[in-house]
């Protein structure tokens, strides 16, 4: 994924709230216990999906240090509400490639989170990988990620350029930043200076993405590339001396690794 940059504006630039990737900028109370995030999980109209429950879960467990091991009884509260909120179930590979061993265990005590990945009924679109700049930097300055993906419902294309779509970091000010899904035909005219140029086609939409960063700090020899998940980075983290936005912090800083450089996927579902 080529990625091109401009100067972050000195105030928020407002969005269209329809092209707005539904599961990024949300905030988490990191004060809650286990069973108060769980209470949250189970209500919140900001949680839409088991996957945003899982990143929940894991910035949870980054922001309180704890990497804990789920007891039968939080599993089995968890368990119920999956089949509460009707949620669809993670694709199996994809809990292996969280950073927590306590989030990668729920595949073995949870079967019920998780599902073969065929049959899935998303489709996983990976960016190219950015090198020479850290991922904080990326969510906190105005920057175009561009994507490949022909939709399935497009037979026959003869645009010039690839299909795809272009999403775009929106600095949040003090707060971290918002992605938004290009729509329009300006975005996509001033392309030149990329790797490749891509197209849009308006079957695409917003609320269909889960957005996601990945790294590749794997624990194991030849492991895929690690999940890092984006959903609640917006969250309050007290890192002893002040307050910061999680995706700020020196703790999320750690889990990025020492270079921090990495990838953006887009869990498109269809």
């Amino acid at each position: 994924m080529a990625a091109s940059s401009t100067a972050a504006s000195s105030s928020p630039t407002a969005i269209n709230r329809c092209d707005v990737i539904p599961n990024c900028h949300h905030v988490l109370n990191m004060k809650l216990t286990i069973h108060g995030l769980l209470d949250f999980l189970e209500v919140s109209e900001n949680v839409t999906s088991l996957f945003m429950a899982l990143e929940a879960l894991w910035t949870w467990d980054m922001c309180r240090g704890l990497d804990i091991m789920y007891s039968p009884l939080i599993n089995s509260r968890l368990k119920g509400i999956i089949k509460k909120r009707s949620w669809s179930l993670v694709p199996s590979n994809m809990l292996e490639r969280f950073s927590f061993t306590s989030i990668r265990n729920l595949s073995s005590v949870l079967p019920s989170c998780v599902k073969n990945t065929d049959g899935c009924d998303c489709i996983f679109i990976n960016g190219e990988r950015m090198t020479g700049i850290k991922f904080p930097i990326i969510m906190n300055r105005s920057t175009e990620l561009r994507f490949c993906f022909e939709h399935p419902s497009i037979k026959s294309c003869n645009l010039p350029g690839k299909c795809g779509f272009i999403l775009q970091v929106v600095p949040g000010g003090s707060t971290f930043g918002k992605i938004r899904l290009c729509t329009k035909g300006e975005d996509y005219r001033h392309q030149k200076a990329a790797e490749f140029e891509v197209h849009f086609h308006e079957q695409i939409r917003a609320e269909k993405m889960h957005v996601f960063f990945c790294t590749g700090i794997g624990l194991l020899k030849n492991q895929s590339d690690m999940i890092i998940p984006i959903s609640w980075l917006s969250s309050s983290c007290n890192t002893g001396q002040n307050t910061v936005p999680v995706g700020n912090s020196q703790l999320f800083t750690r889990k990025l690794g020492s270079q921090g450089s990495g990838y953006f996927t887009v869990m498109y579902e269809i």
